[in-house]
């Protein structure tokens, strides 16, 4: 990234890798298979929104210190805990910027999990679905079903792909990025990463175009393979042509300059953090309107089992990560608080604000358990309370669903028309029903026979009658 302009710059070196490895597949132009789709139910999908961009909380936040505080003996006053002018409690010292925004939030305190593992729990979370070992390779994330759904939708001046993540670690121990599965390339997502400084490589100088496109040239008139036609033809090659294609037009895109900008006053209020600097990027990407309809953005270092009030170097997780709530919440509080605000004030070609088409949310896989600290003074993981913010596409905003006990441990009010837990399959068919998709939808045509159903409304337990939160809206 210069100094001069903060766009990232892309050597002649990294044209091969930005071009065949780096955005991997996921603005391939439609290519989709023969897949015979369904409704299995009656769903009332509400619509209205254009884009979901989540934040997600991984590791699991300690509810009682952030979204449903409670107050121990051991609590830190610096936590600076208080009531709200909505009438409940706060960390201020956590959270002061999005007490701000709490106007525009709806807090969900009656949220649950399935899972207490990261890697499970993050994969139920990602697809709406159990972890399943002999299907796991072939079921979609929530992303990729939305590209599958509204690729059809695209426009022809669209330069962004439908589904793009941000921020996830190759390998990473509490949970890995979920991508297409069974569903076509087309519905892969576009990887970035701004945690060193933005591995985002769509631009060359200006002064390399004519050299750029010369040498591009050179490939498609040698590499023939790419666009052989008929039964003979490698489905692979082509669909490594389509990619090459949709990645040539990100790279030259006037639109895409803009969109990955980041400019220092921008960095300053989004908190200066490879967090803040993606949730400027899904800013960019939504007000941009060029084709971005599910923003994943991770943030890790969440998963406190000690030192939970640290503010020294952490030997948890990460050893680069300074302090356990302190930093994380000094990081995800600029940049959530921010982003909603910024959508709000910025309007479409209508006058209607960008808030009002985005569904945005903050939440981790499940909580952390209730009580004292740990021996090591942290907490452990605890599925029986997880807790989130939603904002924007008609949330009803200053409210609050669900209630817990004194502790943050169980559910007391569950605070909607299902006499239960919120899990992560109601949280997903409230993504879908916001953009208009029939979460009761399957699809036949995966690799293992089975048909892939949205929302399944089987846990793996018990029958839950998966369905949308429609509580969270006006």
């Amino acid at each position: 990234m210069t100094e001069a302009t903060h766009f990232p710059t892309l050597t002649r070196r990294q044209l091969c890798r930005a071009g065949m490895v780096s955005i991997t597949g996921a603005a391939l132009a439609p290519m989709v298979r023969p897949l015979k789709a369904s409704a299995t139910g009656n769903a009332d999908v509400r619509g209205g929104a254009k884009c979901v961009v989540v934040l997600n909380l991984v590791g699991g936040p300690s509810q009682m210190d952030t979204f449903d505080v409670k107050e121990y003996p051991t609590t830190p006053d610096d936590l600076d805990i208080r009531t709200t002018n909505l009438g409940y409690r706060w960390p201020y010292g956590l959270l002061p910027k999005t007490a701000g925004i709490l106007d525009e939030l709806c807090v969900v305190r009656s949220m649950g999990a399935w899972e207490t593992f990261h890697n499970l729990a993050q994969y139920n979370m990602q697809t709406g679905h159990p972890f399943n070992a002999s299907r796991a390779r072939e079921i979609p994330s929530i992303g990729a079903v939305i590209a599958y759904e509204l690729l059809s939708e695209a426009r022809d001046s669209d330069f962004l792909p439908p589904f793009i993540s941000m921020n996830f670690p190759a390998g990473a121990v509490n949970g890995t990025l979920v991508r297409e599965g069974f569903l076509p390339s087309s519905a892969a997502p576009l990887t970035l990463d701004m945690r060193s400084g933005g591995n985002m490589p769509f631009f060359i100088d200006r002064d390399e175009v004519p050299r750029f496109n010369r040498r591009l040239d050179f490939l498609r008139t040698f590499d023939s393979s790419r666009h052989l036609e008929g039964p003979g033809a490698s489905k692979m090659f082509s669909e490594w042509d389509y990619f090459a294609t949709s990645a040539e037009r990100m790279i030259k895109s006037p639109g895409m300059s803009r969109v990955v900008e980041l400019s220092e006053p921008d960095r300053q209020r989004y908190g200066g953090s490879a967090l803040g600097d993606a949730c400027i990027i899904a800013r960019n990407m939504v007000t941009a309107r060029a084709g971005a309809r599910y923003i994943l953005v991770n943030q890790g270092g969440w998963d406190h089992h000690g030192d939970i009030y640290g503010k020294q170097e952490s030997i948890m997780e990460d050893p680069r990560q300074r302090g356990g709530l302190y930093k994380n919440c000094g990081d995800l509080d600029p940049a959530f608080a921010s982003l909603v605000s910024d959508l709000k004030e910025i309007e479409d070609d209508d006058g209607v604000p960008m808030l009002d088409k985005t569904l945005v949310m903050a939440l981790g896989e499940f909580g952390r358990t209730p009580g004292e600290l740990t021996d090591i003074l942290g907490r452990d993981h605890w599925p029986n309370v997880r807790c989130g913010a939603f904002a924007g596409a008609g949330v009803k905003g200053g409210s609050l669903i669900g209630a817990t006990d004194e502790q943050g441990g169980s559910v007391t009010d569950f605070g909607w028309h299902k006499n239960r837990l919120i899990y992560p399959e109601d949280v997903t068919a409230t993504i879908y029903s916001v953009l208009g998709i029939d979460w009761t939808k399957k699809l036949a045509g995966a690799p293992s026979g089975r048909s892939f159903q949205y929302v399944e409304p089987m846990s793996g337990t018990d029958f839950i009658g998966s369905t949308e939160v429609k509580e969270l809206f006006s």
